[in-house]
């Protein structure tokens, strides 16, 4: 970032291990990761069109899919989520449709989201709604495909978008939005209604140059990836800039990060796409 990294408030992050390989065939272009049932890691390996599942320590369990346009297989597939029960969505965004999975990877059913070409999915707790990103906007599905609302333009203004990335939902209900080209987090209620925006352009703590990736913690607070400036940058509830993680004093360099999660014992995954793996630290 601009500053030297003395001047930048550090929070530290403990290098654990890395998810680098799976099947005797290593990650490509990683872009997403989520938390399943039992602390599973579910990485989204879009350079080989698949999903690959590891265990909470790192260990290669199965992978699932293959390019294709049939049940199971995906097209350039870019961001993934998880439920309560298990199932694992997928945003199939070359085949323009959303696929769900169980735990073990076998296929529930899948839905078209029509001209909306799918970036991320992220489920809310209740079961009942999917927010999906892309096409300037957010949509939201019930878990059969219908559309139940959707809000947002192509724009710079509270409520649109220019090419949202990741989306996650708090356990309030409340929907965090990466909007990628407008450098910034849009924080809005399940209805739509804008609540907050969390950082602006530029290079400085506290600031974005391009957002990919977004998850919360346990206390509430933000972790948003700069996949332009290699950081990940933490803000607290009351969406103020807190830190970036570091290491050692430094800034904790990430490679091209995409999209990240937290997991029950507060360890993070970044998916670092430019370095084909997804860097896990521990954050206690």
């Amino acid at each position: 970032m601009g500053p030297a990294a003395a001047q930048v408030p550090l929070a530290p992050a403990r290098h654990l291990f890395d998810l680098a390989s799976g099947g005797g065939v290593a990650l490509s272009l990683p872009s997403d990761v989520a938390i399943g049932t039992g602390g599973r890691a579910y990485v989204v390996d879009g350079g080989n069109h698949r999903i690959v599942a590891f265990s909470p320590a790192g260990k290669f369990l199965f992978a699932f899919g293959r390019k294709g346009e049939g049940n199971g297989e995906f097209v350039d597939p870019v961001g993934l989520g998880t439920d309560a029960q298990g199932r694992v969505y997928v945003a199939d965004s070359g085949n323009r449709r959303i696929q769900v999975f169980d735990a073990n990877g076998g296929f529930s059913g899948s839905f078209r989201t029509g001209a909306i070409r799918p970036i991320d999915v992220a489920p809310a707790s209740d079961g009942k709604t999917l927010y999906v990103t892309g096409g300037h906007r957010l949509t939201v599905f019930s878990p059969a495909g219908q559309v139940l609302r959707q809000w947002g333009v192509e724009g710079e203004a509270e409520g649109e978008f220019r090419y949202p990335a990741s989306v996650t939902v708090a356990r309030d209900g409340n929907v965090y939005v990466v909007d990628a080209l407008n450098s910034r987090v849009q924080l809005f209620d399940p209805q739509g209604r804008f609540i907050f925006q969390v950082g602006g352009w530029g290079v400085l703590p506290g600031q974005f140059f391009r957002p990919k990736g977004v998850a919360l913690d346990s206390r509430g607070r933000i972790y948003v990836t700069d996949s332009y400036m290699d950081v990940v940058e933490v803000f607290g509830s009351d969406y103020r800039f807190q830190y970036v993680l570091g290491t050692r004093g430094k800034i904790r360099r990430v490679t091209a990060p995409g999209g990240l999660a937290i997991d029950a014992s507060d360890r993070l995954f970044v998916a670092e796409m430019l370095a084909n793996k997804v860097s896990v630290f521990s954050l206690r």
